[in-house]
């Protein structure tokens, strides 16, 4: 039994080809990227470039979706949320920034390309830059931005940040400084939810190389190195009437809730990690003036077991959220808003979770916590960073009070 199987999750639901697959990005992911770790930290040009290449176009889950027909590898039915699961934790593993850009290009594959959403004419249009070419493709979502008011990330139709006109010949998108989810500076392909006058929103894939659409300067982050991020100016962007995938809201909850679960995954990867580092710690150090084994002494090893008890409950979550996706009606229902509330939900908790878990490991190994030769504080950061991205909790709240009580006004 290795490390990871101490901590359990849902064998028997995984097919023997995700299993494999988890197996082979476990023993990459570490020759690849954390063995080499020391040396590179956070070299994009380096380290993060070249493994997301092999992981998304080598490995292939840039095109894992897509019909064969396309070019892909038509893993396109339901179940397909426990493959996300499981590779997206062993990236996450690794580095927490290379499954995030991960988890943007597998959301869009299930919301356009799964069996239940598949459209013809878009994924015949949009399949060449997944399947074609050994290149990754990075994908990027233009969602409801940030209010001035209070910073709080708005929904429901408010704070979009691009506007579109349908037009004979296709859609034109406007909007200027649009802050994009993930590597505005290095995207080949945007998801961008757009305001349409008097009618439902659209959601529009824009190519990045689409006269009309520049690009701002990276800015500083403090995690998530391998999305380098940038603004978005749209002047007069011209995209053709197929490159809409959806209207309205449900679509964007579909493609939410498969994101979430990318996320989820890499979270519970992340504490993998976290579980490495500590049992190292817990092994090999020595309490002076008693003579215990750091791991034998009554503290530290009950905080030592709360860690562990986190990162067992935080990887059961993020297969359950795969069950949900795979299954809805095992779990009560397959309305998307119910998908989209039961993602929301478990993302927000593993993520809170992850901070609690990563603080108290931090605790227990002193001033080396936050040393960057230990890799923990590098694993906080990116926690922190994807928090950034979810959104306020409070606000949150509110789409869970939707649901369960049917609130009106929120």
């Amino acid at each position: 039994m290795s490390d990871q199987d101490l901590f359990p999750y849902p064998r028997g639901r995984l097919q023997a080809a995700d299993l494999d697959l988890a197996s082979s990005l476990q023993a990459m992911v570490q020759k690849e990227i954390m063995d080499k770790r020391l040396e590179l930290k956070e070299d994009y040009d380096g380290l993060l470039a070249p493994s997301l290449a092999k992981l998304m176009a080598e490995v292939g889950l840039q095109k894992m979706f897509w019909p064969d027909k396309l070019g892909g590898e038509e893993h396109n039915e339901p179940e397909a949320s426990y493959t996300i699961a499981a590779a997206l934790e062993q990236i996450g593993r690794a580095d927490v920034g290379l499954a995030f850009l991960a988890a943007h290009s597998l959301a869009l594959q299930a919301a356009v390309a799964a069996k239940e959403n598949y459209q013809e004419g878009l994924c015949t249009a949009m399949a060449p830059l997944f399947c074609e070419g050994d290149k990754s493709l990075i994908v990027s979502f233009v969602l409801p931005a940030f209010s001035e008011d209070d910073g709080a990330p708005l929904w429901r139709g408010k704070g979009i940040q691009v506007k579109a006109k349908s037009g004979p010949d296709g859609w034109t998108l406007n909007g200027k400084g649009a802050r994009p989810t993930c590597s505005g500076a290095d995207a080949g392909l945007f998801g961008v939810l757009c305001a349409v006058e008097g009618d439902e929103p659209a959601f529009i894939l824009v190519p990045g190389n689409t006269p009309g659409l520049s690009r701002g300067e990276e800015f500083l982050k403090t995690g998530l190195a391998a999305s380098r991020n940038a603004d978005l100016d749209f002047s007069d962007v011209k995209v053709p009437e197929v490159n809409c995938a959806w209207r309205g809201d449900e679509g964007t909850y579909r493609l939410l809730s498969w994101y979430y679960l990318g996320l989820a995954a890499a979270g519970a990867g992340a504490l993998l990690a976290v579980y490495e580092i500590i049992k190292e710690w817990g092994d090999n150090r020595v309490i002076k003036g008693r003579g215990h084994i750091f791991k034998e002494n009554p503290l530290t090893g009950a905080l030592m077991g709360e860690i562990a008890k986190e990162i067992a409950v935080d990887r059961l979550l993020a297969y359950d959220l795969a069950g949900i996706l795979a299954e809805p009606e095992g779990y009560g229902g397959s309305e998307v808003l119910a998908a989209f509330t039961s993602a929301l939900m478990l993302v927000h908790h593993i993520y809170v979770s992850a901070e609690y878990t990563i603080h108290r490991t931090m605790e227990l190994m002193a001033s080396a916590g936050y040393a960057k030769e230990w890799q923990l504080e590098r694993y906080w950061r990116d926690v922190k960073t994807v928090q950034c991205y979810l959104g306020a909790y409070e606000l949150a709240k509110h789409d869970f009070a939707r649901w369960f009580y049917q609130a009106k006004t929120l």
